[in-house]
């Protein structure tokens, strides 16, 4: 064998390792921990979003009833209408969904209709309100190539009963990637 194939060959047998020791290994965040930004829309921009318009929504004080009950409100999940297709999008929707329905249940502000277990309930509740909603996604090139991602929030919380708004917000959330990162 001549030494060019030894070479390559152990070039190769020792890419692995050489590239293995200056990966970073995977570690946890921790509980509350963020981590670096992402193009997309991660868990920590669900959390943040998600914390700005409950708390919004709770210091509007529309929630209790005339007589100082707490109403009853139906959670949808949300609309994913960004660039994010197939499961990704419809995981995107349900992880929205189910953080606003778990922090507005913990809240202690309002009671929670869950519809998929209201059909083998014995005693019949009707929700008041409906909380509905839409993640929108713009990209913007910025002259030096880069992209400026923007997303919104944007959430209703409307009463069944007659079709009226009792709470509206838009929570924007801007981030700059470059081309590569883009989504």
């Amino acid at each position: 064998m001549n030494l060019s194939k030894m070479l390559a060959i152990a070039a190769c047998c020792a890419a692995p390792v050489l590239m293995t020791g200056c990966a970073t290994p995977t570690r946890y965040v921790p509980q509350g921990g963020t981590v670096a930004a992402v193009g997309g829309f991660s868990q920590d921009d669900i959390d943040y979003t998600v914390s700005q318009a409950v708390q919004s929504m709770l210091a509007q004080g529309r929630l209790r009833s005339e007589d100082g009950s707490r109403k009853v409100v139906v959670v949808e999940n949300v609309v994913d209408d960004t660039l994010s297709r197939g499961a990704q999008s419809d995981a995107l929707a349900e992880a929205l969904g189910l953080s606003l329905r778990e922090n507005l249940t913990n809240s202690g502000k309002i009671l929670v209709f869950n519809k998929s277990v209201a059909q083998y309930a014995t005693v019949r509740v009707d929700p008041q309100l409906t909380l509905h909603g839409r993640l929108t996604q713009r990209n913007l090139r910025q002259d030096n190539g880069d992209i400026q991602v923007e997303y919104s929030l944007n959430l209703q919380l409307v009463d069944l009963a007659t079709g009226l708004e009792f709470w509206q917000k838009r929570i924007p959330l801007r981030k700059i990637a470059d081309r590569a990162n883009a989504m």
